[in-house]
């Protein structure tokens, strides 16, 4: 039996990425007359950042081309969907890989899978949705970089796209692909305003690799703020109740992130953001969360420069912290 319909589609879908029916099985029920477009590396840890992201590139496809067909294919199932995948690929099929900021020697097991995806389909049309580099200059970082170097210039056919002009002077001087630059997908969730009263501040602050903003700095902000009457939350983008990243130490009671429930655990993420007058973050997706609602940020930078990206999303204001300089600046 053919699904025609969108949300027939989306159904087999979600039974693929849960296992309940293997790609071969989803492809035998596709529409025939229909391009498609399969995107790799959806993420099912608990991240909000990423989950916002793979849900504003289903959202984009389909407000903007319902007539192809877009299948998601979750990252610890990409070695078996390539090996079921090649045989049944169509001249016309697109591959794509999910947008976010893990392209580099940070999150290396997201990088090995990248480079699986683009040097095997390289006969046809191959792209990389907005993201961000960071190779870091050191002997591991470089022996990273020439082994992703090997892998994406095998491909002909693919276009990294890049959502910060630092990444994409990077793509221009270190790859041959094409690079083109656009914004962060997640800028496509507009969110409705309702008339909710803000009040207080949100610190939204992250504990990983990226991290250069000190306790120290963060204790005396809130202390400050509550001397002025302010209330201030705590809270993360990470979800603690659900899986962790797959470059992270796991609790196997932890379920992961279906792509059913993205858009649900996303919205409670975005009410509890657009009760607040202010919200304090080094996390790019809190202050882009923060652009979809409104409320004033306060941006604290972490050591992969992002920063960039305040000329494309626009701040009222924003302050950078790292190792080696501080700096306050006001737009």
């Amino acid at each position: 039996m053919t699904a025609n319909t969108l949300a027939e589609i989306t159904n087999l879908n979600f039974a693929y990425t849960i296992e309940q029916l293997s790609l071969t099985e989803l492809i035998k029920q596709l529409p025939e007359d229909r391009q498609r477009f399969y995107m790799f590396g959806t993420p099912i840890y608990n991240n909000l950042g990423d989950l916002a992201i793979s849900e504003a590139q289903k959202r984009f496809f389909a407000e903007n081309f319902p007539e192809i067909t877009y299948i998601e294919i979750t990252e610890p199932q990409t070695e078996q969907a390539i090996e079921e995948l090649l045989p049944l690929l169509r001249s016309d099929d697109m591959i794509g890989y999910v947008g976010g900021g893990n392209i580099g020697n940070l999150d290396i097991t997201h990088e090995i899978v990248r480079r699986k995806v683009f040097s095997t389909f390289v006969n046809n049309k191959t792209i990389s949705f907005p993201q961000s580099v960071y190779f870091e200059e050191t002997e591991e970082g470089q022996a990273e970089l020439r082994k992703s170097q090997e892998a994406y210039n095998k491909n002909s056919n693919l276009t990294l796209v890049a959502r910060d002009t630092q990444t994409l002077s990077y793509f221009q001087n270190h790859f041959k692909a094409d690079a083109i630059l656009t914004t962060d997908m997640v800028l496509l969730l507009q969110e409705k305003l309702s008339g909710t009263k803000r009040d207080g501040v949100l610190f939204i602050m992250r504990e990983d690799a990226e991290k250069v903003t000190s306790d120290k700095l963060i204790e005396q902000l809130t202390a400050n703020l509550k001397s002025i009457g302010d209330k201030v939350e705590a809270t993360d983008t990470v979800l603690s109740y659900k899986a962790y990243d797959v470059k992270s130490k796991n609790n196997p009671s932890l379920d992961i992130v279906r792509i059913s429930e993205r858009h649900w655990l996303l919205s409670l993420k975005l009410e509890q953001i657009k009760a607040k007058e202010v919200v304090v973050t080094d996390r790019l997706h809190g202050m882009i969360f923060r652009r979809l609602l409104k409320p004033h940020v306060l941006y604290l930078i972490t050591i992969t420069a992002k920063q960039v990206l305040f000329t494309m999303i626009g701040c009222k204001i924003w302050i950078t912290f790292s190792t080696r300089q501080k700096k306050i600046r006001k737009n």
